[in-house]
């Protein structure tokens, strides 16, 4: 389990370096949301919300997602505060989700083809948060065995005994 919260710690500190490699990226973010890109197959609920606060103000949350992805993707490889960065990455997944229209038949990886990716690392992220395993090799760990009282908040299993 601690592989696969590398692996999906990997997949954000790629889009995180595909976003801080182009510097024309919140520049780009902001027009496309000006044309409609990212809300026009979202759920009308979400694209209100979009709409009244996002729009407004896209190079900041361009630069916010940069920034996002990053911290996401280093916590998830090191294990640091997983938990919380578990949270984070199942929240960003299902907003990327949704901005996209959501899960629908016959546009994810296979049959019934609604599994899309985003899809895919919110349930990924959602075994990691619940997985006492996902915490194994992380600095977590670590913190958990020079702190017990926290183990159960950072690793999600009680603290050893030591007798």
């Amino acid at each position: 389990m601690a592989w696969v919260r590398v692996l999906i710690g990997a997949v954000w500190l790629n889009g995180a370096a595909e976003k801080f490699l182009n510097p024309e990226f919140p520049q780009q973010f902001a027009t496309s949301l000006s044309v409609g890109g990212f809300i026009s197959q979202a759920p009308p609920w979400f694209q209100n919300i979009m709409q009244s606060t996002v729009v407004p103000n896209a190079e900041t949350v361009a630069q916010l997602m940069r920034f996002g992805e990053l911290a996401l993707g280093l916590a998830l490889i090191f294990g640091l505060l997983t938990n919380p960065a578990a949270l984070g990455s199942i929240v960003l997944s299902l907003m990327i989700l949704l901005s996209q229209g959501g899960v629908r038949l016959g546009t994810g990886l296979a049959t019934p083809e609604f599994l899309n990716v985003n899809a895919l690392i919110a349930l990924i992220s959602l075994v990691i948060l619940l997985s006492p395993a996902a915490k194994a090799l992380s600095v977590d760990a670590a913190l958990a065995r020079g702190r017990p009282r926290l183990a159960p908040l950072l690793t999600n299993r009680r603290a050893r005994s030591s007798r």
